[in-house]
């Protein structure tokens, strides 16, 4: 348990530095709010493609470590790239090598943990939480950073402390993700076949559509409505650090009021908190409604990545957390960003926030509306 851990502290260490500034990255080096949603768009569309492939190659396979250990090395190393290239063309052409890889080692890292945590008997939650954890302290200290010497060295940051990441991984143990002898055909009509999980897949898309495009526009929100950039990090910061308790409440929510409606609360949370940016152009509050981001994506992160396990055969359970990924944050993602910056330009920064409300209102109707589809969740689950 301590160096599943150490693992997903330095993981998230290593998103902290980067991940939450690419906006502001692309922007300050001259590309207008809709270009930069372009790009983000299109990490998004690679993660759609490498992340359910790198999940079948893994499940093929079976050596979880090794391919987290080669996404660990090169995504860092491409993202590096970045500080050398010039011209849109470019960067586009970079951006599609640097998110196959930046994206899918998360997916599968997580299959392999929720295989660990069950067959030791602990939840995924209480080591999860050690990302939130670190994710907090690196957003909170690179957003002090990044404001009083630039953003252009983000990716540097993120190679230095990836490289920790590669020494965790060597300490993880040589686990592997259960499963069955399988065709790739079959493997791939499973999971089509799996009308249960793929509904789950879409009503989940329209929470954390906007979950990832608030990540990526807040900075610029921020920027727009004139307040102190220093404090970006500071906003993600007290949205990570209040994730730590509630991944462990999550656990205790879950069993109490069922995995479903928690997912319905936790969408009607960020709701609330995207009501709020639309409505009041205050830095305090906006630092403040940041505790609501926080407690609802840890009820999302560990219930959604437990339900996913739970509707996987042997032989899918990479494949599955891969193509929940790529559809909510991937697919979720190329929609969602191209739209935000496109409305951020044409209408302002609140107008798209009062659009995220819309989206998580309708996702927590659709998940108290399927009545139907959360028994049979609940009864795949207990099983």
């Amino acid at each position: 348990m301590k160096s599943l851990a150490g693992y997903y502290f330095l993981f998230y260490l290593a998103m902290s530095v980067v991940m939450p500034y690419t906006s502001l990255y692309f922007s300050d080096r001259g590309f207008s709010h809709t270009t930069v949603g372009l790009i983000l768009s299109l990490w998004a569309l690679v993660s759609v493609i490498a992340q359910p492939v790198m999940g079948l190659i893994n499940d093929r396979i079976n050596k979880p470590r090794k391919i987290m250990l080669i996404c660990a090395i090169a995504a860092p190393v491409l993202g590096l790239g970045f500080h050398f290239t010039h011209g849109l063309a470019a960067i586009l052409v970079l951006s599609v090598f640097f998110a196959w890889f930046q994206s899918s080692g998360g997916p599968i890292g997580d299959a392999m943990a929720v295989e660990i945590a069950s067959k030791r008997g602990f939840s995924f939650g209480s080591v999860r939480l050690w990302g939130a954890l670190s994710y907090a302290v690196g957003t909170f200290s690179t957003g002090i950073l990044y404001e009083r010497f630039g953003y252009t060295d983000i990716f540097i940051y993120y190679l230095v402390i990836s490289t920790t990441v590669c020494l965790s991984l060597m300490l993880l143990p040589a686990a592997r993700i259960s499963r069955r002898r399988v065709t790739l055909f079959g493997q791939m009509g499973e999971v089509v076949r799996n009308k249960p999980f793929m509904i789950f897949v879409v009503t989940s898309m329209l929470m954390m559509m906007s979950a990832s495009i608030n990540m990526n526009f807040l900075p610029l929100y921020f920027k727009e409505m004139g307040f102190d950039k220093s404090w970006i990090g500071s906003a993600f910061a007290i949205a990570a650090i209040i994730e730590v308790p509630m991944f462990w409440a999550a656990t205790k929510l879950s069993k109490r009021i069922g995995k479903y409606q928690l997912l319905c609360l936790a969408a009607a949370i960020y709701g609330i908190q995207y009501f709020f940016l639309f409505s009041f152009a205050n830095v305090s509050l906006t630092l403040a409604v940041q505790l609501l981001n926080g407690i609802a994506f840890a009820f999302v992160a560990g219930t959604s990545v437990e339900i996913v396990q739970s509707y996987a055969t042997e032989g899918t359970k990479a494949t599955l957390q891969t193509v929940y990924a790529a559809v909510t944050w991937g697919l979720g993602g190329i929609v969602g960003n191209a739209m935000g910056g496109m409305v951020v330009d044409r209408f302002g920064a609140p107008f798209l926030y009062l659009i995220l409300f819309c989206l998580c209102t309708a996702a927590s109707l659709l998940f108290l509306s399927s009545r139907h589809h959360q028994k049979s969740a609940s009864h795949v689950i207990e099983a």
